[in-house]
């Protein structure tokens, strides 16, 4: 196989591609082990954040409960002594239903305790305690000597154990009496993993390590956090996060539920390579036979057309695929129908001219309508039958003229018989004040110009140079010309006016046209007839002497007469 062969090149880069492949899938392997350890590790944190704050939320409110017992009896408790003995009954009843109200609640401590001077004690405990373990409660409660802490202060959650099951309490001690509330600690886990959608299992410690309570009961007892991480390590990951009020709470996430899809992810890439020793010499074979070779057909087939060839030759008898197949038979229509599609796009183009041209022409809006019926409205109070009927006539003329559908170009002697027809209607408004001539030779009247062409400059003379009882004379003329070695129509209006401003006629070459601008009536000119001539310098603006504008207009005479849906 030689080295510059396009199979040869192509097992190298094939190779070296599957290389990369696998070095990529053994890599992103093992960056998966640790990112989805950090992963697990944030998860448990924020888990063990929530559950965190829970817990304290519990015992703040486990400690309200007391605070409010307290502050509510303590007054009731503190002259217990000084009661007769059925005085004392009655209150001791007191106090219990006080205990009671407080205990009704789900999320109540599981104990509320009184204990008054003369080792009388009022305890209420909940019902998630057994009767046994109530008992010993009970007893340890009455038999505990409950004394504030050294420093004058009680212990803010202080860790009780009563037969092997371990409580968080918190106590008040005033004037010999002692309040008090505790909570089982597995009573405590329990309400903040309620939902029981959370498989990871939960341990709760004191602050000198030692467990309190945890919920994978099929693993072998310990006694401390210390002990536990030890024994199950190489198990369980292990994120601990503290609870100032007692301890710790301590997250165990099974690395075998974690890392099981990892493993297999593993054993897969493994097989990966292997089957790839034994793939890619096939595939690479396969390739050749199916893909390079008819490419390489092709390659020789398309050069043939590049030298002149209209026809695309395939090989026959080749057994080739069947997508190269219909590969070959397109491309075959594709060099058939390169001029037809050519020809389609010029088509397209001069269709968007068309069009572009056709709305050109809705803009030129003219401006008279209003006026025009301003006038007959006029005259209708002045009795002037015959000019109403003149006006009317010429402006369904108007209208006729403008809503001739689908006309790109008109002859030249139409489209003066038009501008005509609009000055005669101005005639019967501004009667004696208007005085106009054409002048048009024979062959330039059958020119065919765009429609509207004349219109807009005439309507532009009466907008800017008709005032009141002045008399403005228009003189229009059209003949043919040569001009740069090619013949032209070449229109001339004329007018008495005051001409155009100096400085706009300077700027004339940058006027935008934009909505609503002052001259967009001469940009569209100017647009329509670029898109029909191709050409910049067929319109030409001036002054004349000793007044009035004068518009200089070139339209090719080459066109032909066109007509568009």
């Amino acid at each position: 196989m030689r080295t510059n062969s396009i199979v040869f090149r192509f097992s190298m880069q094939l190779t070296i591609i599957v290389a990369i492949l696998f070095a990529v899938l053994v890599l992103s392997n093992v960056y998966s082990l640790e990112v989805v350890r950090n992963n697990t590790q944030d998860g448990a944190r924020n888990t063990l954040s929530l559950y965190q704050a829970n817990i304290r939320n519990y015992l703040n409110n486990f400690s309200k409960d007391l605070t409010e017992v307290f502050e509510n009896h303590v007054d009731a408790a503190n002259d217990f002594e000084q009661l007769s003995e059925s005085g004392r009954y009655f209150r001791s009843i007191q106090l219990k239903k006080a205990l009671a109200a407080k205990m009704s609640a789900n999320d109540a401590s599981d104990g509320l305790f009184i204990r008054l001077p003369g080792d009388t004690l009022l305890a209420q405990v909940s019902s998630r305690i057994d009767s046994n373990e109530k008992l010993a409660l009970i007893d340890y409660i009455a038999q505990r000597k409950w004394v504030p802490d050294s420093d004058g202060t009680e212990d803010e959650w202080t860790v009780l154990s009563v037969q092997g099951v371990h409580y968080l309490c918190k106590y008040m001690v005033y004037s010999g009496m002692t309040f008090g509330t505790l909570v089982n600690a597995e009573s405590l886990l329990d309400m903040v993993n309620r939902g029981g959608g959370d498989r990871n299992g939960y341990a709760l410690s004191d602050r000198e390590g030692r467990l309190l309570t945890w919920n994978q009961a099929s693993l072998k007892p310990v006694e401390t956090l210390d002990e536990l991480r030890n024994e199950y390590r190489g198990r369980y990951l292990m994120i601990s996060e503290p609870i100032a009020e007692f301890g710790e709470i301590t997250s165990l996430v099974a690395k075998q539920s974690v890392f099981s899809k990892l493993k297999m992810i593993q054993w897969l890439i493994v097989l990966l390579a292997l089957v790839s020793l034994v793939v890619v010499p096939l595939v690479l074979r396969s390739l050749a036979r199916d893909i390079l070779k008819p490419v390489l057909e092709l390659v020789k087939a398309a050069k043939e057309v590049e030298k002149g060839q209209p026809e695309l030759q395939i090989p026959e008898g080749a057994d080739r695929s069947m997508e190269f197949t219909k590969l070959y038979r397109s491309l075959q229509s594709m060099v058939r129908e390169i001029t037809e599609l050519k020809i389609q796009s010029y088509e397209e183009q001069i269709e968007r001219s068309r069009a572009e041209i056709k709305f050109l022409q809705m803009q030129i809006r003219p401006h008279f309508f209003l006026n025009a019926i301003s006038t007959v409205t006029s005259l209708t109070y002045q009795n002037k039958n015959e000019e109403i009927r003149g006006l009317v006539h010429h402006l369904s003329e108007h209208l006729r003229y403008m809503f001739r559908a689908g006309l790109a170009v008109v002859p030249l002697e139409e489209e003066i018989k038009h501008a005509v027809n609009y000055i005669r209607m101005q005639e019967i408004r501004y009667p004696d004040q208007i005085f106009y001539m054409t002048e048009i030779q024979e062959e330039a009247g059958r020119s065919p110009v765009p429609p509207f062409l004349i219109q807009t400059f005439v309507e532009n003379v009466f907008k800017h140079a008709m005032f009141y009882e002045e008399m403005l004379s228009i003189y229009i003329r059209a003949g043919m010309e040569i001009r740069e070695g090619a013949s032209f129509v070449k229109i001339v209006i004329e007018d008495n006016g005051g001409g155009f401003d100096a400085e706009w006629l300077r700027s004339f070459s940058s006027v935008q046209e934009t909505e609503g601008g002052a001259h967009i009536g001469i940009a569209n000119v100017r647009r329509t007839l670029h898109l029909l001539y191709k050409r910049e310098d067929l319109v030409r603006l001036s002054n004349g002497e000793p007044s009035g504008a004068r518009v200089e207009l070139w339209i090719p005479a080459t066109i032909t007469d066109e007509r568009t849906a």
